[in-house]
């Protein structure tokens, strides 16, 4: 009956050691989910909505092959059907039940702009390395691809997912058939240990006696005896006990990885958030920004070197690439002027640096605005830069539209962070003290008139600097101080020169312009005024009997309260230089 139970633990534990190395070899279930075009498609672009990629857990290892050219690149699902636009493309959509990327083709236009270096992508790839890569996309994310210049279409795009490969009941498996095995041994062992002692002395069929042993014969023959059944016995009883130990143990450990055993869920440990799954519901209910924060840097980083290039080249058609509106008018001025006076310093660098402050626009539509506050860290005594970031449409890229260096005491404490970003106000909006659209004729009434202005009480004085430099009392001055010439001074407010974000305090950061004119005159007929530095680089007129204009260019930067506030409208930065300049007509 030992014997019985020990073959029958011994299969048992056999079975269940075959089964649980089956579960890692035979029946081991695949590591991956691989979806692959089944097609081929006359589309030179290509979009993986983030559906697409999130239909299986797990990294997404993109390959592609065909085409020529190669880019690929990944940002906001929005923003990239918004770079496509027109054009046509194709739209993977993964098909479950088929395990494959079903394709369907849209648009119409045949090419597309090289979309390498756009301010969109969050990452891009080009050449081999646009062929076969990993990411780990978060949900809203889609991946771009494009071959050529979208008129030449790739073969075929495949995305690999890994799959759960975990077999949790081979640990089981494997430590109970180790312990049938350990136990079938035992038995074994039991039962052999059993039937030698059934094999004691018996007596002779004869009935005689034995044979009288003396007493020291019998003490020598036992004596004779002992080492055989001490020495013998005890290390093969060690033997036995061991091989049953050291199957156990290396069963045991063949069995210790986490994904052999079943894992259970402490209620006490949250999960780990994933990209995909970071934000929960706030993420999904909050408003889409135009950018995020290394988007932000990387766009200024580039807008710092194409400043740096145009600035030492004096290259207007470079700055038009990062700049527009008031910003690119001073410095396509100061191009000239230095063309023609070599000692006029260029326009103060825009740092790479530290980006201190970043304030996204929360829209997903096109015209869209980026506020930052740059410093350079290397030099401690230039002043930080406020930059406004406008982005005309998905195809264009960001252009610094106002470039104000900012006052000693200005305070960003009440900005939204840049994962929330700004809404951006409407120039007429009557949520403010003054609505933006009417900041920079208010201001220039107050530069004209100070303390006489009807503005006089709602705008600071505390850190305005501006005031002293170009205010009332420098134009009283410098129209007292001409003999045999009369000067006008005189203000213009550009259109649609305004643009307000609004802060947590229900206030607003407004950007804006205004042109200060400056004319020179005669004041007796055949008199001529005479021209000199920036402004005689600038018009190119050393003397006139007709009068100079000069427009000075004024960037400015405000915070505006909320109406009904007790405080007051504050200048927080400016930029002014002159912008143009021409003889009288």
């Amino acid at each position: 009956m030992r014997f019985v139970l020990a073959i029958v633990s011994f299969v048992i534990g056999v079975v269940l050691v075959g089964l649980g190395v089956g579960q890692r070899t035979i029946f081991a279930p695949p590591t991956t989910t691989v979806a692959a075009t089944a097609g081929s498609s006359t589309a030179g672009v290509t979009i993986i909505p983030s559906a697409t990629l999130d239909a299986n857990a797990g990294n997404q290892r993109i390959r592609v092959t065909g085409g020529s050219d190669l880019f690929v690149a990944y940002g906001n699902s929005s923003d990239v059907s918004a770079w496509v636009g027109s054009a046509k493309h194709q739209t993977l959509r993964y098909d479950a039940e088929a395990t494959s990327l079903r394709a369907r083709t849209t648009g119409s236009a045949g090419t597309v702009p090289d979309p390498s270096g756009s301010d969109l992508w969050a990452a891009e790839y080009q050449g081999d390395q646009a062929r076969d890569f990993t990411v780990r996309l978060p949900a809203g994310t889609s991946l771009l691809i494009v071959s050529g210049d979208g008129s030449s279409a790739v073969s075929s795009v495949s995305i690999t997912w890994p799959r759960d490969s975990a077999t949790p009941l081979v640990g089981p498996l494997l430590t109970a058939g180790g312990f049938f095995v350990a136990l079938g041994i035992a038995f074994y062992v039991w039962a052999l240990l059993h039937q030698r002692r059934l094999r004691g002395p018996r007596r002779r069929s004869g009935g005689g006696r034995p044979p009288r042993v003396r007493g020291s014969r019998r003490a020598a023959a036992a004596g004779a005896q002992v080492p055989v059944r001490g020495r013998a016995g005890r290390r093969g009883r060690r033997m036995v006990a061991v091989v049953p130990v050291l199957v156990v143990a290396s069963l045991a450990l063949a069995g210790c990885s986490a994904e052999y055993w079943p894992q259970g869920t402490d209620p006490s440990v949250s999960p780990t958030p994933t990209a995909s799954s970071t934000g929960g519901a706030a993420a999904d209910t909050a408003e889409p920004t135009a950018a995020t924060a290394p988007q932000i840097k990387r766009i200024v980083q580039r807008i710092s070197e194409v400043a740096t290039k145009a600035d030492a080249d004096k290259d207007a058609d470079l700055a038009a690439t990062r700049f527009s509106g008031a910003a690119l008018d001073l410095r396509k001025a100061n191009y000239t002027i230095r063309g023609s006076d070599a000692d006029v310093q260029a326009p103060p660098a825009i740092p790479s640096g530290s980006v201190t402050v970043a304030v996204p626009q929360q829209t997903d539509t096109w015209p869209r605005t980026v506020f930052v506050v740059v410093s350079d860290s290397s030099d401690a005594d230039a002043a930080p830069q406020a930059l406004t970031l406008v982005q005309e449409s998905a195809r264009d890229q960001y252009k610094v539209a106002y470039d104000v260096a900012l006052e000693a005491g200005a305070q960003f404490t009440d900005v939204p962070p840049v994962t929330i970003g700004a809404a951006q106000l409407s120039p007429d909006v009557k949520l403010l003290k003054l609505q933006p659209g009417q900041l920079a004729a208010a201001y220039a009434d107050i530069l004209a008139k100070d303390s006489e202005s009807q503005y006089a009480d709602v705008f600071s004085t505390d850190g305005d600097d501006l005031r002293s430099k170009i205010g009332k009392s420098y134009k009283d001055s410098k129209a007292s101080s001409l003999q045999d010439a009369n000067i006008a001074f005189s203000s213009e407010i550009p259109e649609d020169g305004s643009i307000a974000l609004a802060t947590n305090t229900a206030g607003a950061l407004v950007s804006t312009t205004l042109n200060e004119i400056e004319k020179v005159t005669p004041k007796e007929d055949g008199a001529e005024v005479n021209t000199e530095g920036a402004v005689k680089a600038l018009s190119g007129v050393g003397t006139s009997k007709k009068g100079i204009s000069a427009k000075y260019g004024v960037q400015l930067l405000f915070y505006v309260p909320p109406v009904g506030a007790k405080s007051k409208i504050e200048l927080l930065g400016f930029t002014q230089g002159l912008i143009a300049a021409s003889e009288v007509q």
